[in-house]
């Protein structure tokens, strides 16, 4: 007798251990939505959610893409601290991706330098003060994958203004003063 109740517990508690879980009420919405007349129909319904489409990978190729400035207090103006800038964002384009190896980097090849009128507001005896400034902006216009090696000049992405990496060094441009700076 206790071989049998021993095979029955046994039984039991698999049967107990083996209870399906609940039908997920997505694969119920799929169901009651699709044409189904065969049990092949069934099989490809439920093994298209397991075969799901694998995406493939695109190589984020050299070239030029817009990009979102942050506008520099700076480039406002260097020498006041209490101002706000309008707009304080705008979009560029700029050379960006992948080039083939890790030695290669993405450059410009050619430039735009354009103009843009941003507002600059002051309090001055708490009262708003706007002024329009020009400030000037680098688009890339095409890109080039180089060596690291061979670069000459590159561009700083924050700030729009040239350094070298190798050969003689500049003298400093002396800053021309905007009129609007100079009313302040």
């Amino acid at each position: 007798m206790r071989p049998v109740l021993c095979y029955f517990l046994l039984c039991t508690s698999y049967l107990l251990n083996a209870v399906a879980e609940e039908v997920p009420q997505e694969l119920i919405e799929r169901l009651s939505h699709s044409e189904i007349h065969s049990i092949s129909d069934l099989q490809r319904l439920l093994d298209s959610e397991i075969d799901a489409p694998v995406e493939e990978a695109v190589p984020a190729v050299c070239k030029t893409r817009t990009v979102i400035y942050e506008i520099p207090r700076s480039q406002v103006d260097p020498t006041a601290a209490n101002f706000l800038i309008w707009p304080p964002c705008v979009e560029v384009k700029r050379c960006t991706g992948c080039c083939n190896t890790s030695n290669m980097r993405c450059h410009p090849s050619r430039r735009h330098h354009r103009t843009v009128k941003v507002a600059k507001v002051e309090y001055v005896r708490r009262k708003p003060k706007l002024k329009e400034v020009l400030i000037r902006l680098e688009d890339h216009l095409e890109c080039v994958c180089t060596s690291q090696h061979h670069v000459t000049e590159h561009s700083d992405a924050d700030t729009g203004h040239h350094t070298r990496a190798k050969g003689r060094k500049r003298k400093p441009k002396k800053l021309k003063l905007n009129k609007d700076l100079l009313a302040t």
